[in-house]
């Protein structure tokens, strides 16, 4: 044990000097494991707040809800046995005051409603008794509304406004539902009237197309068995058109978002624990080169194996103990003080606290890391031989043979350390599949760099020398040193594969966060335009009225009366799109191209020109909701004939974009039906009251519903989330910085002999450079030729199994990316040898014998 501690004591002593050279090798690691150490705080918070809040958070156990009809006084029975039951509608309606008017998101609450907490308002009656706050008095009903609703009507509590063409009281402002967590995203300043008062509601047609109406009831359960009531009270309703939500399943878009920016982090986390890996072994491995005198100096002095070992694995656990350490500290304090920010976003109250566990779970994946990519240097090490003293210097350590060395008891310990941060790796991330997906991505990628460049080397031996000397020379230093230039095309690939797939992964998550056209929203819509009343609105365009934009789409009103041949009254629709679907009738539209606000989940789209058989295009949401699939024929009703159309395909649409339809014909199939416009308008930034004036005053027949405000604020909210990732991105491309930089260090005493040389023998200090710089041109041109397909290939299959979001790829900025890469491995390769240039070469080659 002396011996071993004497060992260890020599290895500290020997690093205590150079710590200048370890920095990157420190950083890296900091780096992934701060990401992994506070992705695991954060989420598990959330995890925490959910179980111990949900209740709360849903206003209840379960929530039942449908889009078709309320329901009967069978369905209220059997949900009344098992709890307390509240019950609320939800819709949109328009809002009108003698001074403008509102587009409204509604929510009637019945007696019980709400369950838990309460109403945010300053009504102090109608915060826990809305139902009875709201009840009529003096002949009218009550209403809490938004205080932006109250601005933009002029209105104040004890005015009249007029919601659905009935008037109703402001009773006070509305601020916040108790369930608001789980409500998601919703077009409209939200407004709270009591069922009763709703009933009361003369005109229920949503003043936009594409919206319908839920039934939502809350079951406060009289047992602790919340599953188990679930499949219960599933079974005893039996019909396929209620919706049954836990807290969980509830929690709304943000959460699932949240959760998509997680995984995304988790990718970072463990993909710059692979940068930092890979730095540990291209520092670890130069150092041995380095030290390989000093190494064959011990074993000639009677040092064994396991002393050389020794000494350097502590320089290693010093290392990663440094770095790993730093890690933890940087994702505690993130943890900490993102906590309150996240739960602020998704409506989840988080307290500020430590997941020890998964602290420590993150640090020792870290040091694992750190072990497993310096094991094959350290066995370098041990091969060192004293005969080694006699033998040219700078050449760096012994090749391993990987025969042997697959065959002997070395491995064993490399096996394990990858076995146990697999495990690790789950246990943080939750995910086998992701974790298995990762690795197999990342040894595959360094396989192939490893096989690709030996081949491209044995290809490059066999070409003519070429005439230019420069080329010639970085030519001979890429195959003179084959070891050294493999192991820059790994270290260089691997740090290309993890940027790439960290890019695109971001793309694909800002892209689902702000979809494609959140900055082309309508600031204003209309229905039911005439042709005459649109050319007077084109007309108005321009900066006289402040209006930017103005596009319109052709709509008539159908209903759909036979599905694959199934009267619609015989069906069950599940979803609220599929109830809208079957509700009557309902706005439809024709359209050559797709919206760029939408994307094909399945089929194809016709062309522009198509004249054929009548097709229809409808949302993805009613595969399922009404089993619908590619090639069902369905019958519509319009105008009192019937057109019967196959579906040609599905699609998803953004609500970044405004207003879409469910319904889309191919051109010509209405042609015969007379049509009027959906009108949207998209405001100069800045003027959008003034234009929304403008219109009130100028077309008084139109009822134009402002939605660019709604948007923009989801838009806000989604916003930090897609500048998070950018930023997350932004520290990967440093992180790949720090990699390439320390990959330069694998063979740079042998560049800086060589280059000593080419300068004794006349070449000019330009020529060695520009040699140099096409060395590590060429080294990264072939490390990026197999980097880009393969962390193309990666982000695709982690896009599959972790984020499941639309998978597209932007040439443009992983080009940016890559060529960055590439310009700053070859300029920081050739900026390595200005030191030595600078030095008179008889001084250089003395400092050399002396090493």
């Amino acid at each position: 044990m002396r011996a071993f501690f004497a060992a260890a004591r020599v290895g500290l002593k020997e690093m205590a000097g150079d710590w200048a050279r370890f920095s990157l090798l420190i950083i890296c690691l900091a780096v992934g494991t701060a990401l992994i150490a506070g992705v695991s705080s954060v989420s598990s918070a959330i995890t925490r707040a959910v179980d111990q809040n949900a209740a709360l958070l849903m206003g209840g156990d379960l929530e039942f809800t449908r889009s078709d009809r309320p329901a009967n006084a069978s369905e209220i029975a059997i949900l009344e046995q098992a709890g307390t039951l509240a019950s609320t509608v939800e819709t949109n309606l328009s809002a009108e005051s003698a001074t403008g008017e509102a587009f409204v998101d509604l929510v009637a609450a019945g007696p019980n409603y709400p369950l838990l907490g309460g109403v945010y308002t300053d009504n102090a009656d109608a915060q826990t008794a809305p139902f009875t706050a709201l009840e009529e008095q003096n002949g009218m009903f009550g209403a809490l509304v938004d205080p932006v609703m109250l601005d933009q009507l002029g209105l104040k509590t004890g005015d009249t406004i007029m919601i659905g063409g009935t008037d109703f009281e402001v009773r006070g402002v509305l601020t916040g539902f108790p369930d608001g967590p789980v409500r998601g995203f919703r077009l409209g300043l939200a407004t709270l009237l009591s069922t009763d008062g709703f009933a009361h509601v003369s005109d229920r047609t949503s003043p936009l197309p594409g919206l319908g109406t839920n039934f939502r009831y809350k079951l406060l359960l009289a047992s602790s068995d919340t599953e188990g009531e679930r499949a219960r009270l599933v079974g005893e309703l039996g019909d396929s058109g209620w919706e049954v939500r836990s807290a969980l399943d509830g929690l709304g878009p943000m959460l699932r978002y949240y959760e998509l920016f997680t995984g995304f982090l988790l990718v970072v986390g463990l993909g710059s624990l692979l940068i930092g890996g890979v730095s540990v072994w291209s520092v670890m491995s130069a150092y041995i080169a380095e030290r390989a005198g000093v190494i064959a100096v011990l074993r000639s002095l009677g040092a064994a194996r396991w002393r050389v070992l020794v000494h350097f694995l502590v320089q290693v656990l010093a290392l990663g103990l440094i770095g790993v350490g730093l890690g933890v500290v940087i994702g505690v304090t993130i943890g900490l003080f993102v906590l309150p920010a996240v739960g602020t976003a998704i409506g989840i109250p988080l307290a500020r606290d430590i997941d020890v566990l998964a602290i420590l779970v993150a640090g020792a994946v870290g040091l694992l890391t750190a072990f497993a990519f310096s094991y094959l240097p350290l066995v370098q090490a041990q091969m060192v031989s004293p005969a080694s003293l006699f033998r040219s210097k700078g050449l760096g350590a012994p090749r391993i043979q990987w025969g042997r060395f697959l065959r002997s008891a070395e491995l064993l310990p490399l096996a394990v350390a990858i076995l146990l941060f697999f495990w690790l790796a789950v246990v943080l991330t939750g995910d086998w599949l992701l974790v298995l997906a990762f690795v197999g991505s990342a040894i595959a990628a360094a396989l192939l760099l490893q096989l690709g460049s030996r081949l491209a080397l044995s290809g490059l031996s066999r070409l003519p020398s070429p005439r230019w000397r420069p080329l010639r020379q970085s030519l001979r230093a890429i195959i003179g040193s084959a070891g050294n230039s493999s192991a820059v095309v790994t270290a260089v690939g691997l740090a290309m594969v993890i940027l790439v797939v960290v890019q695109v992964l971001a793309i694909n998550l800002r892209n689902e966060f702000l979809g494609a056209s959140v900055f082309d929203a309508p600031t204003l819509v209309a229905s039911d335009l005439f042709p005459d009343e649109m050319e007077a609105l084109q007309a108005d365009v321009g900066p006289e009225h402040g209006i930017a934009l103005v596009t319109s789409t052709p709509m008539l009103r159908g209903a759909v009366t036979a599905i694959a041949g199934t009267p619609v009254d015989t069906l069950s629709a599940n979803g609220p799109e599929a109830s809208f679907l079957l509700s009557g009738e309902i706005p439809m539209t024709s359209r050559a191209v797709l919206p760029s606000a939408s994307r094909l989940v399945e089929g194809t789209w016709w062309p522009g020109d198509y004249s054929g058989e009548p097709l229809v295009s409808l949302h993805q949401n009613l595969r399922q909701g009404l089993g619908v699939k590619l090639g069902d024929e369905i019958s519509f009703e319009i105008f009192g004939e019937t057109i019967t159309a196959k579906v040609g395909n599905f699609r998803d649409y953004a609500w970044q974009g405004g207003i879409d339809f469910l319904v889309t014909f191919s051109p010509g199939a209405l042609d015969a039906y007379p049509t009027t416009l959906l009108a949207a308008v998209t405001a100069e930034p800045g003027r959008e009251e003034d234009v929304e004036r403008f219109l009130a005053g100028e077309f008084l027949d139109i009822k134009f519903i402002e939605i660019g405000a709604t948007l923009t604020r989801i838009t806000e909210a989604l916003s930090q989330l897609s500048f998070a990732v950018a930023s997350v991105g932004g520290i990967a491309v440093l992180n790949g910085l720090l990699i390439l930089i320390g990959s330069l260090a694998a063979g740079r005493r042998q560049r800086e002999s060589d280059a000593v040389l080419y300068k004794v023998l006349g070449s000019r200090r330009g020529e060695i450079l520009v040699a140099a710089l096409l060395q590590f041109l060429l080294l990264s041109l072939f490390a990026a030729l197999i980097a880009i397909p393969a962390g193309i290939f990666t982000a695709w299959l982690l896009t599959q199994v972790l984020l499941n979001v639309a998978f597209t790829v932007d040439a443009s900025t992983i080009g940016i990316v890559v060529v960055g890469l590439i310009g700053v491995t070859a300029i920081l390769g050739a900026t390595t040898l200005l030191r030595v240039l600078s030095i008179r070469p008889a001084l250089l080659l003395r400092e050399m014998s002396s090493v």
